[in-house]
C-alpha cells in the first residue's frame, strides 16, 4: 500500500518530504472515509518504528495495535480502530498478540486464507 523505498524516496529513517506527503494524504483518505468505529488493517514489511510517526498523527483519532508474523522476514499487522485514542494516548501503540492464523504454504496457497484468519475484539 505505501513504500519507503531506498530509492527514489529516500531511506525509512529519514523519508522525503514528497514521500511524507504522499503517505499523509493516503492516511488522511483512509481515516476520512472509515466510519467512526471503523478499523483499518494494514499489512506491512514496514517496521513500527518507521510507521508510528506516521500512523500517530495529531489529525487521526485511531489507536495502533501490531502483531507479527511469519519466519524470516516478519510481516507486520497493524489494526488502526478510529474513534478510540484519547486525549491522554500520546502516539501510543500496542504490540498484540498473535493473530489466528495458519502460515503453513499449502493453507496460504487457498483464495480463502483471508477469510480464515480470526482477529478476536477483546473487550476489556
Amino acid at each position: 500500500m505505501w513504500l519507503l523505498r531506498k530509492e527514489p524516496c529516500g531511506d525509512p529513517w529519514n523519508p522525503r518530504p514528497a514521500t511524507v506527503n504522499q503517505v499523509n494524504a493516503m492516511l488522511e483518505g483512509v481515516h476520512r472515509v472509515l466510519k467512526g468505529d471503523g478499523i483499518f488493517i494494514s499489512i506491512s514489511f514496514g517496521q513500527p518504528h518507521f510507521r508510528r510517526p506516521l500512523f500517530d498523527a495529531p489529525q487521526f483519532t485511531w489507536t495502533v495495535e501490531w502483531s507479527t508474523f511469519g519466519d524470516g522476514f516478519h510481516y507486520f499487522f497493524y489494526i488502526l480502530r478510529k474513534g478510540t485514542r484519547t486525549s491522554n494516548d500520546q502516539g501510543s501503540i500496542e504490540k498484540t498478540e498473535m493473530p489466528s492464523i495458519c502460515l503453513l504454504q499449502e493453507e496460504l496457497e487457498g483464495e480463502d486464507y483471508i477469510f480464515r484468519t480470526s482477529i478476536d475484539d477483546d473487550e476489556s
